[in-house]
């Protein structure tokens, strides 16, 4: 919500600088994006008449005008053609600062003197149209500062508002808030309107959606004046509020809209026919919209018709059928409230999004229809000339009334941890617009429709806490010890993260929504399924559509973008959540939503009792170049082995067997087992499904673990040194070719020889050299004692190893 300050005023008297204004409400109430200023910022602007007007005698484009700025005559040379003698136009004056902070000097143009500048609708901050001067009416008194009629600057702060707070979608409610934190009184403009125009009854009312719309008013203003543009103050509050001033009839419906924050639908009543009837639209019922776009509807959605077609998209963009232009002498005025729920998804659907869709989904105070159709109809009698109708069309058969909410003092208190006096809640919540009653020791607040937020006793608590100032809360420690300290699982997560940390990757944090195509990705055969998938009812995007299933596709996603930023590579780690459907029995879905009613779930309880499976998984992506040259130490480049290490350190004892994937190679994936089960994977990515996350040409390899399963010791443990040679010996032995060389280790470390230090492969070859359908594996064995050891006590063990082979796997000594 863009607020333009001067506007502001208007409704409220506040002495406030800038940046204190922005921080007290940043404190208070909403945080403030941005502060932005239009116009010219310090300086003179006066009104002139152009006494003589020609081209400029050495350049084609550029003309000369002798302006008159009350009694005293200067040259100004222009860019624009429009101005003609006797012309009223604003002049900015040499030493004014204009709205991106240059200043403007005496200027020598092609070889004349130009003192000043004649300006147009941009530079002024009237509308975004800089296509000629301004020229003003004779109203405008030459040699007058035009402050004198309007701000010649203007300062706007941006607004972030909070999806709970409707309310402050328009200028009074923002001058309600301001008002209640300054502890002053605001204004709200009265509406004055001239009757006797045309009656609204030669227009029919039927609301056939009852349920999606609860209230709709109709009224008629005629004999408007046509051609004439909205005034200028009210074309230069609307520009400065985000919009685009476009005529008469429809300037005044959005200036009324970014007042009350109430969408309003202007209609030129010569092109409705009979009536207007809200129904919902019919199948594949198609409407051409102001954008110029066709829409095909469904019957979701809720339209605004005649007794022939559609006119409007309810609550989102009205139709070319009905528009308002600048020959429409009679109007048909809608002010309505919404079901906010149907318009937010009518607007995801159709993939429009509008300041008034904006306002309607989240939920707006249908009481506030009355005040807006009167100061919409008001402006319109006022400016263009028009006649307002002396009756309204009404459809509002369950009228929304206020509701009590009640707050005890003592709860506040503990809640904010300060003292709350009665005197100072009451007068807290009263600024907000609510009655106060006080008794026995409590208060009760009648809360105003146009906060629908205010529901419970914490809510209020909340307002007059943020009211007083959060800021004035007591530092102080609680007196008795509190219980705390971390989980099992957080104390995990916490050790997981530093450890991966340490090992040189970097922690990414990635949205656990994704498009379709991470499943076509990862899945082209389809064998996972949409089905496996969670698809989400309404996305807030289209890369938002499923819940993912694996944590891989989004650490592809930002790799990919960093590599787009000129990285080389590099290693990523996540701890998140993943998700997959898993239909639950019939009863439990029965019972989910009678617990549900009942308030009686937490998020997770739901999740599951509801068919959705939600993990926890850790997950590393090894990406290019993982660690770039030193000095004293190669490259590492990512590869099946570099992340099979980091598993290993990860799951002390974990083993690997063979186990395809359709996103990973087939020759260098595996199955991570421990404890006697699955507990993840691992692999190199399959050189197909790089291509489609935009790594080719990178080795990637990846894994993904259940955290339960990673049990790495925190600690570095000091082995102390012994003085004793070392001996080194080495066995190759032949195995049949699907004996997995892991377990053969394994086999070997279970042998708990006393002197054996270290084993490992060096080599494993199948070729002609060796019987067909088997392997050579060639072993390095390390051994050391106490003392130096002899060539029998090697040898003794080296045979120990070579019948433990022999036994478990049939492995024959190579000779």
């Amino acid at each position: 919500m863009r607020v333009p300050l001067g506007w502001l005023h208007e409704y409220l008297d506040f002495d406030l600088g800038v940046e204190e204004l922005v921080d007290l409400f940043s404190l208070r109430s909403q945080e403030i994006d941005g502060v932005y200023r239009l116009g010219v910022r310090e300086g003179e602007v006066v009104v002139g008449e152009v006494v003589d007007f020609g081209p400029h005698p050495n350049a084609d484009r550029l003309f000369v005008a002798k302006v008159d700025l009350g009694g005293r005559e200067v040259q100004i040379v222009a860019g624009a053609p429009n101005p003609y003698p006797g012309a009223r136009v604003p002049v900015v004056l040499p030493g004014s600062v204009m709205d991106d902070g240059s200043k403007l000097k005496k200027a020598k143009l092609r070889g004349l003197e130009s003192y000043g500048m004649m300006m147009s609708e941009r530079e002024l901050g009237v509308s975004a149209d800089h296509g000629g001067i301004l020229l003003l009416d004779e109203s405008y008194e030459v040699g007058r500062p035009i402050a004198d009629y309007f701000p010649v600057g203007e300062t706007v702060i941006d607004v972030d508002i909070t999806p709970n707070r409707p309310d402050l979608w328009g200028m009074i409610g923002v001058a309600r808030e301001l008002a209640a934190i300054l502890k002053t009184d605001y204004r709200i403009p009265e509406t004055s309107l001239e009757t006797g125009g045309e009656p609204t009854t030669a227009y029919g009312l039927r609301v056939e959606a009852e349920d999606l719309c609860p209230r709709y008013d109709l009224r008629r203003v005629s004999n408007l004046a046509p051609g004439r543009r909205a005034p200028l103050w009210m074309r230069r509050r609307i520009h400065a509020a985000g919009m685009r001033p476009i005529n008469a009839v429809v300037d005044a419906t959005n200036y009324v809209m970014l007042e009350t924050g109430q969408p309003i639908h202007a209609f030129d009543s010569a092109k409705v026919r009979d009536g207007i009837v809200v129904r919902r639209a019919r199948p594949n019922e198609s409407i051409k919209l102001l954008d110029g776009s066709t829409r095909t509807l469904d019957e979701e959605v809720l339209v605004i018709a005649d007794e022939e077609r559609g006119l409007v998209i309810a609550g989102v963009m009205g139709a070319e059928e009905a528009e308002v232009g600048e020959e429409t002498e009679d109007a048909l005025i809608e002010v309505a409230t919404f079901e906010g729920r149907n318009i937010l998804g009518t607007s995801q659907r159709l993939g429009l999004r509008t300041d008034a869709s904006g306002r309607f989904e989240r939920g707006l105070d249908p009481n506030m229809v009355d005040f807006a159709l009167g100061r919409v109809v008001g402006l319109l009698t006022q400016q263009p000339g028009g006649l307002a109708a002396d009756d309204v069309l009404s459809h509002y058969p369950e009228p929304v009334g206020p509701w009590r909410v009640p707050l005890r003092l003592e709860r506040a208190e503990l809640l904010l941890g300060m003292p709350v006096s009665a005197d100072e809640a009451a007068g807290r919540l009263q600024a907000l617009g609510c009655e106060v009653r006080r008794e026995d020791g409590r208060l009760e607040a009648t809360v105003p429709t146009f906060r629908r937020d205010l529901r419970r006793e914490a809510d209020l608590i909340e307002e007059v806490g943020r009211l007083v100032g959060l800021d004035k809360v007591p530092e102080a420690l609680p007196a008795v010890s509190q219980p705390g300290g971390l989980t099992e699982e957080q104390r995990r997560a916490r050790l997981l993260r530093r450890l991966l940390a340490s090992l040189g990757l970097a922690e990414a944090i990635t949205y656990p929504f994704g498009p379709d195509r991470w499943i076509e990705s990862l899945d082209p055969d389809g064998d996972g399924g949409p089905e496996a998938t969670v698809r989400v009812k309404n996305p807030l995007s289209a890369e938002g559509r499923n819940l993912r299933t694996s944590l891989l596709p989004g650490l592809l996603d930002a790799a990919a973008r960093n590599r787009a930023f000129g990285a080389e590579g590099g290693g990523l780690f996540e701890l998140g959540h993943v998700f997959a459907a898993d239909a639950p029995p019939e009863d439990l879905l029965d019972a989910a939503l009678r617990f549900r009613l009942a308030g009686e779930l937490d998020g997770e309880e739901e999740t599951r009792l509801l068919g959705v499976r939600e993990e926890t998984r850790i997950g590393v992506v090894l990406a290019g170049t993982v660690r770039p040259a030193g000095w004293n130490v190669p490259a590492v480049r990512a590869g099946f082995f570099e992340a099979k290490g980091l598993v290993e350190r990860l799951v002390p004892g974990a083993t690997f067997v063979r186990h395809a994937r359709p996103f990973l190679h087939p020759g260098r994936s595996a199955a991570v087992r421990a404890g006697g089960k699955e507990v993840g994977w691992v692999g190199e990515l399959h050189p197909e499904v790089v291509e489609r996350f935009e790594l080719g040409g990178w080795p990637v390899a990846a894994f993904e673990l259940d955290p339960l399963s990673c049990q790495p010791d925190p600690e570095p443990r000091f082995v102390p040194f012994v003085n004793v040679p070392a001996v080194d010996r080495d066995l190759a032995v032949l195995v049949e070719e699907q004996v997995p060389v892991g377990d053969m280790l394994s086999s070997i470390e279970r042998l708990r020889s006393p002197l054996l230090v270290e084993a490992r492969v060096f080599d494993v070859y199948a070729g002609s050299q060796v019987p067909e359908g088997e392997k050579s594996v060639a072993f390095g064995f390390t051994f050391q004692g106490e003392r130096t050891l002899t060539d029998e006590e090697v040898g003794e063990e080296v045979g120990r190893i070579a019948v433990r082979l022999e036994e478990e796997f049939g492995a024959r000594v190579r000779g």
